[in-house]
């Protein structure tokens, strides 16, 4: 028994002395991005495997010829070649380190030259290229790391004679020209080819849109805008080449096109792409996907090539020091296998992360999706949304898979869930094509026989009275005072002048009219909500909210109303608050009376007639608030200037009564708070 123990504690003592495996735990959740921005939790994507810290470099000195370890110092940038060799920029230590996949390390390259190096690249024939940011130079290396040649500034007068050359990232297309990241360079990539002539900006930064910018434009003299400063674009701060020969860049400080993928005449493939704000490297692999890290949050983000969001995953390390988190990532770089290597120049190593089972998967039927072998890949993405049901991109290759297929119906269900609107559009196009075809001599037909029947009834109504007792009928009831104040929105429609006198003089509404259009305002609104076509709406219908669609409608109504009211009361104009009301709401006619007809009609229409719905829909507004202008002018006897001025002091009326609500609500749920806490210190004393 006591040599039982003996074992079993030794056993115990050697699992505990065994590491544990990296790849067993994540310090970090992985999510994707749905179709609505949203973030999706997903299994993880990557699990760190290992790290790299150069502690292994052995070098000798050339003066005693002792031989010491030098590891990595600050490294700035990474790269693998085609033969998996992992080239790392080792800022600090002025050289060129290279590494197989493993981290065994293989040479040294330009120490005798290198000053600070902060970007690398190896081009297909093994020719390395180093940014040199101490030096200000480019330095081309051989595959046995002799020095080729040097690019210093360029001496073309349309480089600039002022302009400086502090090189930090640089990258080689097939001919060899060179693409150079420079520092405080705000026109764009510098190109220089190999024999060193300047070939001008390629992919330059625009300047964002700025709202104080603009009034400043509008309303300061040129005298105080000389002396603002110039908004300048900011200089891309890395670049990427894939198989291709496209070119990425990204750039830090902005969150709109901070990720941009090129062609050849510099235009962005990728524009409005989502990233982080402060992405520090970005990376190709040989499938086309793109992986981005963020140094600021320790994120690496992986999009397809064509900028679909895979994953999100890591994080910042905040004193834990496990693997998969970071301090200040610099760089990162993929394997032939799918491994990421992610510099972290403040750890002064290289973390090693392996894909999972699920991003292995995700990758498959990406290969298969992007290839355009829509059928092969359904296996694949099956396999996907059986681990992860909510992963977008796997409903639209199910969806592309259906359409190769034919299965319309199937691959319509399919981009409604993805919310892919394109491609929905394109398969609810084959449907309404099939449709057509089997039905539209039936339906010409029918048209055909509908208008010649009340063509025929329209005679015999003249010449025997057919149908006199419906027709009479129906005079009788438009002859009802609501219905006629009901049916007054289309009088008010066809003459605004007269049709608001005539509401106001004559009689022809009454504060129950008003009442019951407003009630049919909001089921016109749910109408519209539920009916219009997926491709024309802005709303998830199965997150549709009633109470807040109620709010949305009739908050901004009665605003306006109150907001009016006391405005024209202040200005001199002449109509009542029920007046106001009432006008207001046959001021809406045109949107009570179309917008489910238009709904309907967006039913039939793919994204090719989105035009059409556009058209109507925009007319819908303009013809309300020209309505509204018409009520305002009419109810309050106003001039066309007086009118203008009124709506204008409304709508700010409008924003005050809001502000107002917002600072109220706010100060309500701090007296609720300051309550609540009050009577839980006088329950906790008494209690105690």
């Amino acid at each position: 028994m006591a040599k039982f123990k003996s074992i079993l504690f030794i056993a115990l003592v050697m699992l505990l002395l065994l590491p544990s495996a990296a790849s067993a735990d994540a310090p970090y959740v992985t999510f994707t991005v749905n179709h609505e921005g949203e973030p999706i939790l997903t299994q993880s994507a990557y699990l760190p495997t290992g790290v790299v810290d150069g502690f292994n470099i052995i070098e000798k000195d050339a003066e005693t010829g002792e031989e010491s370890g030098v590891p990595l110092s600050r490294p700035e940038d990474i790269y693998i070649d085609s033969l998996d060799h992992v080239y790392v920029a080792d800022t600090g230590n002025g050289r060129i380190v290279v590494f197989d996949v493993w981290g065994n390390y293989l040479r040294t390259i330009g120490q005798e030259v290198l000053s600070k190096p902060t970007g690398v690249f190896v081009d297909d024939e093994g020719t390395v290229y180093v940014a040199d940011y101490g030096n200000e130079k480019v330095y081309m290396f051989g595959k046995d790391g002799a020095l080729l040649k040097e690019f210093g500034k360029p001496k073309s007068h349309l480089y600039g004679k002022n302009n400086p050359f502090k090189p930090t990232k640089v990258i080689a297309d097939k001919r060899k020209n060179l693409f150079i990241v420079g520092e405080g360079t705000i026109h764009g990539l510098i190109q220089i080819s190999q024999d060193g002539e300047f070939l001008g900006y390629f992919g330059g930064n625009k300047t964002g849109f700025s709202l104080k910018r603009l009034l400043q434009r509008t309303f300061y003299t040129q005298a105080q805008l000389d002396q603002l400063m110039k908004q300048l674009p900011p200089s891309a701060t890395n670049v990427a080449i894939d198989r291709d020969g496209l070119v990425y860049t990204s750039t830090v400080g902005t969150r709109t096109d901070s990720i941009k993928k090129l062609n050849v005449a510099g235009k962005n493939l990728l524009p409005g792409l989502w990233s982080y704000p402060d992405i520090a490297d970005i990376t190709v692999d040989a499938l086309g996907n793109i992986y981005a890290v963020d140094a600021f949050r320790g994120r690496i983000i992986e999009y397809d090539r064509d900028g679909n969001m895979l994953f999100v995953l890591g994080g910042t390390d905040q004193g834990s020091q496990r693997l998969g988190l970071f301090n200040s990532p610099s760089g990162i770089a993929a394997s032939s296998d799918g491994r990421l290597f992610v510099v972290d120049k403040q750890r002064n190593n290289i973390q090693i992360l392996k894909p999972t089972e699920f991003a292995e998967i995700v990758h498959e039927a990406i290969f298969y999706y992007m290839d355009g072998k829509y059928a092969q890949s359904e296996g694949p993405w099956l396999d996907v949304l059986r681990l992860n049901s909510m992963f977008d991109l796997a409903h639209t290759g199910l969806g592309m898979a259906a359409m190769k297929q034919g299965d319309y119906e199937l691959a319509l269900e399919e981009f409604s869930v993805a919310g892919n609107k394109e491609e929905y559009s394109n398969a609810y196009w084959e449907i309404r094509r099939v449709w057509l075809m089997e039905n539209a001599s039936f339906f010409i037909i029918g048209i055909v026989l509908l208008l010649a029947a009340i063509s025929v009834m329209k005679k015999l109504y003249r010449k025997y009275g057919f149908a006199r007792p419906v027709v009479d009928g129906w005079k009788r009831f438009k002859e009802i005072t609501l219905v006629k104040q009901l049916l007054h929105t289309f009088r008010l429609m066809r003459h605004p002048v007269d049709g608001y006198y005539e509401l106001e003089a004559e009689g022809k509404s009454s504060l129950l009219s008003a009442w019951i259009l407003l009630a049919l305002l909001f089921a016109v609104r749910l109408f519209e909500i539920y009916q219009t076509n997926f491709l024309f709406a802005d709303w998830d219908v199965k997150k549709v909210n009633l109470f807040t669609e109620f709010l949305k409608v009739y908050v901004p109504f009665f605003a306006w109303v109150i907001s009016n009211y006391l405005v024209s009361t202040i200005n001199d104009g002449e109509g009542k608050f029920k007046d106001i009301f009432k006008g207001s709401v046959y001021a809406l006619s045109p949107y009570i009376i179309f917008a489910g007809p238009v709904a309907l009609l967006s039913q039939g229409l793919t994204r090719l007639e989105a035009v059409l719905y556009n058209f109507a829909s925009t007319a819908i507004v303009v013809y309300c608030a020209f309505l509204f202008f018409m009520m305002v002018k009419e109810i309050h006897d106003y001039e066309i200037g007086q009118s203008f001025k009124n709506i204008f002091l409304t709508i700010v009326g409008m924003l005050i009564m809001a502000l107002l609500a917002f600072i109220l609500f706010g100060l309500s749920n701090q007296v609720t708070d300051f309550v609540y806490s009050i009577f839980q210190e006088v329950k906790y004393r008494v209690s105690h």
